[in-house]
């Protein structure tokens, strides 16, 4: 949760609550119905009201922040300002919680693991000395001879050898 995710919707669209979404919905930070301007207004409205009240039912990401529901018009320039400021507020709740600081840390850490698998890997699919024996591993596991663990620790202690 290091960056703010933003759901940018248009008004009238129709399937503002559809399944479909509904995981879009969940990740969302700022849910924003643009285009509330002219004829949209009623539309960006009846859609922001519709995501508020579906909010209800979703667990919040953070408990630190509650998924605010705006309309703005970029043509126009109304709710611009507003948008920012809650983009701001949003940057400040997360940082005076910890939650970013954390959310980074955690991020690092994941990636320090993938990283190392990845590096693993490649250093094992390209060791010249196991060609012969991951392409017997490989034949052995797709006939169900060994289990993908046992052939993986087999290669693992050839490669650390």
């Amino acid at each position: 949760m290091t960056d703010m995710f933003v759901l940018l919707l248009l008004p009238g669209a129709g399937d503002e609550l559809q399944g479909i979404k509904r995981g879009i919905v969940e990740l969302a930070d700022l849910i924003l119905i643009n285009k509330a301007d002219g004829a949209n207004i009623g539309p960006a409205n009846q859609a922001a009201s519709d995501y508020r009240a579906a909010l209800r039912f979703l667990h919040a990401r953070s408990a630190n922040w509650e998924v605010p529901v705006m309309t703005c018009s970029a043509t126009e320039n109304t709710g611009i300002h507003e948008v920012w400021d809650t983009i701001e507020r949003y940057r400040r709740t997360l940082t005076d919680s910890g939650e970013i600081a954390a959310a980074r840390a955690s991020q690092a850490h994941n990636w320090l693991w993938t990283e190392t698998a990845d590096t693993l890997m490649d250093t094992l699919k390209n060791d010249p000395s196991l060609g012969q024996q991951i392409a017997e591993l490989e034949q052995a596991v797709a006939q169900g001879h060994t289990s993908p663990r046992v052939a993986a620790r087999k290669l693992v202690e050839k490669l650390i050898q």
